[in-house]
């Protein structure tokens, strides 16, 4: 039997690649030339990498080649291509946040999330762009580094503001990324560009090295990967407590791959009954709720449930806004102009007038969330909706947004926030496309803490499904 091409390599997941490299059937320097040879050809166009460093990643990979050779193979990352989003430190690299003014901002110091993925011998080829600050979603025609474009089809948004790092997912230019999600910044790209994104529990993955603005009690750092097997598996890296991180928790130690394969046999699906479909466009809820419909012929036990205080979500993004802007505020008081994307000077500004007492109601309608989110975890083991209001749209876009949207941030967070606010661990998944020919995404949540059961249900719908990875017609071009 011939050996598989370089092109078709590239277009695996982790967990078909990694067995190949362990029996040393591919070389880690190949596959890195491969990405390298990939983001190349078509970044050019896709604007995925705002930082690229070949020779380093050959270096690495020259290094987890030999140290293979001689039986120290790490485990499935071991000599693996992977991204990090530009808000994450990475020792002697620029992290830029995707603003211009932080060009030449160079961090010394590796993140947590960094340090794990060295420590298990992947090789960092470059740093993925992203929206200005993390505070947008791909709207941004006049983006510092090249506006993201969707791989599904040039001219439309990725999802931000992880945005460049589920497109280079998505066209196989690496093998996996890690976003960081505030608002939603993680799933929702992933749903855009056709990918998985997971949202673990609050405190389960590291911060440390996550560059501000951040917000201490809503942000998350998670991987973008082509299917279910290999968000597990990133999982189980990046996972554990970090005492830098002072919201980093400690959990009991789990191997979140270990029960993928057990179906959803007995388990209750929760399918809210108010927000996420009022919200949604027609053909996205056809679609999730024929994904619904899959859990039920795999068997499980489909119920309806009620989060009733959803219908204030607009309000509660006060509780937040001071703390994850007050880092862009010395910049804003110089002027709109500091920011390519104004719409971000403005939302800082318009926090600056949030009064102390609405944000204390803010906070009030938090925890009334949180009360009736753990009620509704009562009654189900996981909860099924949509990702996203509606498929990708034009990055132009300009003025013309759905009732009761006010810019393109409240329109792609609007579904995916609250699980911000709460902290539960939620993944999307692909469940189809658009008749444009757009991916939608399926979005699951669980308790907190039960990521894995939250992974063991995403796999048994992608199984049942999509059978994992689907290639936008960009990445068989090379």
């Amino acid at each position: 039997m011939s050996e598989p091409a370089m092109s078709e390599i590239a277009m695996k997941p982790i967990h078909e690649l990694a067995p190949l490299i362990e029996r040393r059937e591919v070389s880690p320097v190949e596959v890195t030339r491969e990405a390298l040879a990939r983001i190349q050809a078509l970044d050019g166009r896709l604007h995925a990498f705002i930082t690229l460093r070949a020779e380093q990643a050959l270096g690495e990979a020259r290094a987890a080649e030999a140290e293979i050779a001689a039986g120290g193979y790490r485990g499935p990352l071991h000599g693996v291509p992977i991204g990090i989003k530009d808000n994450i430190a990475v020792a002697g690299w620029p992290t830029t946040n995707g603003s211009a003014l932080m060009t030449d901002h160079v961090t010394d110091f590796d993140a947590a999330v960094v340090e794990r993925l060295r420590g298990a011998g992947a090789v960092v080829v470059g740093k993925n762009n992203m929206h200005e600050w993390a505070a947008g979603s791909g709207t941004n025609p006049a983006a510092p580094f090249g506006a993201v474009q969707n791989p599904w089809k040039a001219g439309y948004i990725p999802g931000g503001s992880s945005g460049g790092s589920a497109a280079a997912v998505s066209s196989s230019l690496i093998f996996g990324s890690v976003g960081t999600d505030g608002m939603g910044s993680i799933r929702m790209p992933a749903a855009y560009c056709g990918v998985v994104g997971l949202k673990p529990t609050y405190g389960l993955v590291s911060r440390f090295g996550e560059l501000p603005p951040t917000s201490s009690t809503s942000d998350h750092l998670g991987p973008i990967a082509k299917d279910v097997r290999d968000a597990a598996l990133l999982l189980q890296l990046l996972a554990g407590h970090d005492q830098r991180d002072p919201t980093s928790l400690r959990s009991e130690a789990k191997d979140y791959t270990a029960s993928l394969e057990q179906g959803v046999q007995g388990l209750r699906i929760g399918v809210p009954q108010n927000f996420f479909f009022e919200q949604s466009t027609a053909e996205v809820q056809d679609a999730v709720m024929r994904a619904v419909d899959v859990l039920g012929s795999l068997g499980a036990e489909v119920r309806p449930v009620s989060i009733p205080s959803l219908q204030y979500m607009p309000l509660v993004g006060a509780a937040a806004a001071n703390e994850s802007r007050a880092f862009m505020l010395p910049f804003a008081l110089q002027g709109p102009h500091t920011f390519s994307d104004q719409s971000i000077w403005e939302r800082v500004i318009t926090g600056e007038f949030v009064r102390q007492p609405e944000a204390l109601k803010a906070a009030r309608l938090r925890n009334l969330m949180r009360q009736e989110f753990r009620a509704a975890m009562e009654i189900a083991d996981v909860l099924a909706m949509p990702t996203i209001v509606a498929p990708a749209f034009p990055i132009e876009r300009q003025g013309d947004l759905p009732a009761g949207f006010r810019d393109p941030v409240s329109l792609t967070t609007a579904l995916t926030y609250p699980f911000n606010l709460i902290g539960m661990p939620a993944i999307s998944v692909p469940c189809g496309f658009s008749a444009e020919g757009l991916p939608l995404g399926l979005m699951l949540a669980a308790r907190h803490w039960e990521d894995d059961l939250l992974l063991r249900v995403a796999y048994a719908y992608e199984q049942a499904a999509t059978g994992g990875y689907q290639a936008p017609p960009i990445a068989n071009e090379i």
